[in-house]
């Protein structure tokens, strides 16, 4: 039986393919998509998200959105990329189809209340953006016992975090970085969580042996085309497999090993969001450690070669 799937994320590149390897693996049942104001301007992501789903004709989960802001946003030039992802030429003839979904679309918090109340079974919660939306969820005891487990991209461990900021220290990742109150939060509640950090994501860049292989497969397969030229947006940059390895560590959590750590995260001060490894306190979880690197991207190719 496929696992049931909710996926919060914030819109950058690495989310929208994300969200496409959750969509199409037959090993997940997609049945929410929320889109954090995170990495993004939500509403060009939701938008984005729509066009995407009526250009590969796939259907399924319901997508809502989030505007509200995090408490520390993402660079300005990083979250205008959404502008750019709603209006990639691949769309153009969209406005010829009947769109995946109508009207301004529900909140994320809204919908992913629905999934929990009324799912018949625990369902899985990817996060590949801050956990604004998510952390007051986690709060309700209802709510609460219908998660069977988070799998979220956040982190740095034992490797520098990705932070660039003005009075920061640079320790701490983005994801949690952007609200680290909500992060902590979501620990402190008790619901099992699987934490992908930098310390794993460092390990897998996007190489150009990999996006060749991908090219080859674009001509035949729509989802490989999407992919591409997703991607292509941000040749240049030293860019990591961050989210869609998140992605897979829920679709086929046999890639990766798996560590019981304590968790402490800082909330405040020029470390805000740091997490780090302790013997006593903060709050025990689990941290990929190792990965397939192989299997992994064999893996993507396989998904992107299904629409």
């Amino acid at each position: 039986m496929p696992k049931p799937v909710i996926h919060d994320h914030d819109g950058h590149v690495d989310d929208i393919l994300s969200c496409i390897l959750l969509w199409l693996a037959p090993e997940i049942d997609l049945q929410a998509v929320g889109i954090t104001n995170g990495d993004c301007y939500a509403d060009q992501a939701f938008e984005a998200i729509l066009k995407m789903a009526t250009y590969l004709d796939i259907d399924g989960p319901e997508i809502a959105w989030n505007d509200d802001p995090v408490p520390n946003p993402f660079p300005e030039n990083w979250r205008r990329e959404s502008y750019i992802i709603n209006e990639l030429p691949l769309f153009g003839d969209i406005y010829l189809k009947k769109l995946y979904q109508q009207g301004k679309g529900r909140r994320s918090e809204e919908v992913f209340s629905d999934c929990l109340a009324h799912s018949r079974e625990p369902l899985t919660i990817v996060a590949t953006g801050p956990l604004t939306v998510l952390a007051p969820l986690m709060k309700n005891a209802d709510l609460r016992k219908n998660v069977s487990e988070i799998v979220v991209m956040a982190g740095a461990v034992q490797v520098p975090g990705n932070v660039e900021e003005a009075d920061h220290d640079g320790s701490a990742e983005w994801n949690v970085y952007a609200d680290p109150v909500a992060f902590k939060s979501v620990l402190d509640s008790g619901v099992h969580v699987k934490m992908i950090p930098l310390d794993v994501t460092n390990q897998v860049p996007v190489t150009k042996e990999f996006l060749q292989r991908l090219e080859d497969q674009s001509g035949s397969y729509k989802a490989s085309m999407l992919a591409a030229k997703l991607w292509s947006l941000v040749k240049g940059f030293t860019y990591y497999f961050w989210d869609t390895i998140t992605a897979a560590a829920a679709i086929k959590p046999e890639l990766f090993t798996f560590k019981d750590m304590r968790i402490e995260v800082a909330t405040q001060g020029k470390s805000m969001g740091k997490t780090s490894s302790v013997m006593f306190g903060g709050k025990k979880i689990q941290v990929a450690t190792q990965m397939d690197k192989v299997a992994f991207e064999d893996l993507l190719l396989e998904i992107f070669r299904s629409r």
